[in-house]
């Protein structure tokens, strides 16, 4: 995961490969629709939350089309969610 490689390259080019404006943006538009709930919490526990759904591939739930193809991340992070919801449909000859 902590791969040399990702040493050498520039700053700018690191987070356009990471695609961390998406999920900054993301980020920050979930903060302001739900600016009345967060205020409970605060925000920097938000932004822990929503980073560690990224991390952990839960972020694509309920979430739009154009979001869940955005990035390689939240395209596998889709796939993964589908095939643990759904991995048992068929095994007992159930179609």
């Amino acid at each position: 995961m902590l791969s040399p490689e990702r040493l050498s390259l520039p700053g700018p080019e690191y987070l356009a490969q990471r695609h961390v404006l998406t999920y900054m943006e993301d980020a920050v538009s979930q903060l302001l629709e739900n600016r009345e709930d967060i205020s409970q919490y605060g925000i920097a526990r938000f932004f822990t939350e929503y980073f560690n759904s990224v991390r952990q591939g839960t972020h694509i739930l309920f979430r739009e089309f154009s979001f869940v193809q955005a990035t390689p991340h939240n395209r596998a992070s889709f796939l993964r969610t589908f095939w643990r919801c759904f991995r048992t449909v068929g095994k007992n000859g159930d179609f």
